[in-house]
């Protein structure tokens, strides 16, 4: 009933006593213990303290994560890089992330500055300079400046 992690030939390298862990990306893992969540190295140290309702992993240096209801974005010390305001987030891409505030999705840069205002029902991570983002019910693409591409 715990999670751990064994090398490619199959040796337990950290033992198993998360509740929860997740895939190492950018040289850490997500893992939950008693309750709240932090991130290990990969030599199973605990490097940022489990103190999180949720955390996702780590995309060009920064990590969602959740605290006192809210997503924010810390980096790999710890260190809370984006206050927590937001009702959801997802990880960085193309050096933007998705947010989702007052029941809308938007584009936020890595300051914090919304690049793509929240006036989306559902978004999802740029690829290739564009993001599938859906409103009136319909899915088309934006660029980086929320220019629409799809006809209305």
């Amino acid at each position: 009933g715990k999670y751990g992690f064994i090398d490619k030939k199959g040796n337990m390298v950290i033992e198993p006593i998360y509740d929860l862990a997740g895939s190492f990306s950018e040289g850490l893992a997500v893992v939950k213990i008693n309750g709240k969540r932090g991130f290990i190295d990969k030599k199973g140290n605990m490097v940022i303290e489990p103190i999180y309702d949720w955390a996702g992993g780590f995309s060009e240096g920064l990590a969602p994560v959740k605290l006192n209801g809210k997503y924010g974005f810390i980096d790999k010390k710890g260190n809370i890089v984006i206050e927590p305001v937001y009702d959801l987030a997802g990880g960085f891409s193309e050096g933007l992330a998705v947010v989702k505030i007052n029941g809308k999705y938007g584009f936020i840069d890595k300051k914090g500055n919304m690049v793509v205002q929240p006036v989306y029902e559902d978004a999802e991570d740029f690829s290739e300079g564009l993001a599938p983002v859906e409103i009136n019910g319909k899915w088309g693409f934006i660029d980086k400046n929320g220019t629409q591409y799809w006809e209305d």
